[in-house]
């Protein structure tokens, strides 16, 4: 039935219990907790919004704050990188991930990661995922729009070769994930727990076309 698994990153390949709260008291250590704070709600504010282009995002996004040159400066050379060094330290991918992507491409399945934020490769090495178990990235930024923009999902089902309802996408929100996927016609697979295997995926796995 599917030919294609399209995997959330953040609380789907890992457990991410207790990183918002990291994040906060390295922030307020640095004494930007201000800046943390409006940063999660620009990006409720641009939720499912499509733009043209990944530079067209960013300079919405960041239009949002009151300096916005600032904010970009706190964002790619403090925020991000202080997320990746927290996933390193504290955070480590899911055991049933490496023996899922293994079947998934034995059944001839390919697989992708999609994630709502940037630095995804350094995010994903943080936490002891390789590279080489997904054969595509990517980044809800990069497409034009966070989750659950539908021309997102349209641009990666596009770039994978396949039909929407060649495509499962997995992942631990309804509303982002789940509706974003729906939205264009993908099936979905919600994973309620990071530690334990997706529901009914090794079911799915059976009716993936080789």
């Amino acid at each position: 039935m599917f030919k294609t698994a399209i995997f959330d990153l953040d609380g789907t390949l890992y457990n991410k219990s207790g990183l918002a709260m990291r994040l906060v008291l390295s922030q307020l250590r640095k004494g930007r907790l201000g800046m943390l704070k409006r940063e999660r709600e620009v990006r409720r504010e641009l939720r499912g919004r499509h733009f043209a282009s990944e530079d067209d995002f960013y300079n919405n996004f960041f239009a949002r704050f009151a300096k916005p040159e600032f904010a970009r400066r706190w964002y790619f050379e403090d925020y991000m990188p202080d997320m990746v060094a927290i996933l390193r330290k504290h955070y480590r991918v899911a055991g049933w991930v490496a023996s899922c992507m293994a079947e998934l491409r034995t059944a001839g399945c390919k697989t992708a990661v999609f994630s709502d934020y940037g630095f995804m490769r350094e995010k994903l090495e943080a936490i002891g995922f390789d590279l080489s178990w997904a054969d595509f990235l990517f980044e809800a930024p990069a497409l034009g729009g966070l989750k659950p923009c539908p021309e997102s999902f349209e641009k990666i089902y596009q770039e994978m070769g396949v039909q929407p309802a060649d495509c499962l996408m997995i992942g631990d929100r309804e509303d982002t994930d789940g509706t974003g996927a729906r939205s264009v016609g993908m099936a979905f697979v919600h994973v309620k727990n990071a530690a334990r295997a997706p529901l009914n995926l090794t079911q799915v796995l059976t009716s993936i076309n080789r």
